[in-house]
């Protein structure tokens, strides 16, 4: 009998000393960065949202500009107007989706995804000067900076 209680006493102590010992190992979450840039993140993804929306809208407007003006050289500017419209769309489900865990991955994201954005908008911008043929187009100046 008391070799029974020392064999459980044993194993209970195991045990306890294994799963003190592991959850060292496990990695700490970072609370403070969660509290502290959950705003600057949530405020971040509505201005790339809003960013993202001005620029559709744009492109919805190049759409119908396209359908008055048919041609092989407009087909080329469609054609270019899908991929861009589906890299937004792309851009704006990984806003979405994203959700940080550290500071230096959250600048890492954020940088690229400006990038990114940058990119798709510059490209936009030079379909609409492109498709301007010299008309005076106060929306043009509206998309100069992003």
């Amino acid at each position: 009998m008391k070799t029974e209680k020392s064999i459980l006493l044993l194993t209970s102590l195991s045990l306890l000393a294994f799963a003190i010992f592991t959850s060292y190992n496990t990695p700490p979450v970072d609370r403070s960065f969660k509290i502290e840039s959950q705003l600057e993140i949530e405020n971040y993804k509505l201005e790339m949202a809003d960013k993202i929306s001005t620029d559709k809208r744009k492109m919805k407007e190049l759409k119908s500009r396209y359908e008055l003006e048919k041609g092989e050289r407009r087909r080329a500017d469609e054609d270019r107007l899908i991929a861009l419209n589906t890299k937004f769309n792309e851009l704006q489900t990984v806003l979405n989706n994203y959700e940080a865990n550290d500071w230096e991955e959250w600048q890492l994201f954020k940088e690229r995804f400006d990038g990114n954005f940058n990119d798709q908008h510059e490209s936009l911008i030079q379909l609409i000067v492109k498709t301007s043929n010299g008309r005076e187009n106060n929306s043009i100046q509206s998309l100069v900076k992003p």
